[in-house]
């Protein structure tokens, strides 16, 4: 498995990606199961973290590290987008690049976690999960930086990432298949776009 690795934050280090299936209730049901992770997909979501900060985004799955969370909520952060390429993390709004701001570090070092999360769940499928009395079935793993716990719903898309100990929950509300060919599209477009952008240093 490759490492995990989160940008410098007073409250998270890097840690090495190696999740631990965590041991089941009695009573619940255990068996490999397989989400819909290893592939192109979108899907609105929610991010609680911290003191009770919420953050409202559109989050896309290119492929295997390549992220983009396109913020909606709330107004400080609404219109940025950040773009995640493998361990390189890039922001833009409006079509203009600039360095993350002060304001969207903490969301940022989460979505990290999240998305490595996701990504390394997506290389162990099948997943052993345990079902859950909602029909929804969960994956518990434990790494250096905290218990993490994956939802999925009954046909694998995902509902939940969370790791208490930071702590944070990302929730999904919706979950589209993106065609390859459309994935194709917005990665060209995302590089062209960075390529004919003017840098510019945004502060908080």
């Amino acid at each position: 498995m490759r490492p995990m690795y989160i940008p410098g934050s007073a409250l998270i280090f890097s840690v090495p990606a190696c999740f631990l299936l965590c041991g089941c209730t009695a009573g619940q049901k255990t068996a490999d199961f397989a989400p819909k992770l290893d592939g192109a997909y979108t899907a609105e979501a929610e991010l609680e973290y911290g003191g009770g900060q919420t953050a409202a985004m559109s989050v896309t799955r290119y492929g295997k590290a390549q992220w983009e969370a396109a913020f909606t909520a709330p107004a400080s952060l609404e219109g940025v987008v950040l773009q995640f390429d493998g361990n390189a993390v890039t922001a833009s709004y409006k079509g203009l690049q600039f360095s993350v701001p002060k304001s969207a570090l903490p969301a940022k070092n989460m979505l990290v976690l999240a998305t490595d999360a996701l990504d390394l769940a997506a290389e162990t499928v099948p997943l052993p999960c345990t079902e859950q009395s909602d029909g929804t079935w969960r994956y518990a793993g434990e790494s250096e930086a905290g218990g993490c716990t994956v939802t999925f719903s009954a046909d694998g898309e995902p509902r939940s990432v969370e790791m208490p100990a930071q702590p944070f929950t990302l929730r999904f509300s919706s979950y589209t298949v993106i065609a390859p060919e459309v994935t194709g599209t917005a990665e060209t477009s995302a590089s062209a776009e960075a390529a004919s952008a003017p840098e510019t240093t945004v502060t908080a």
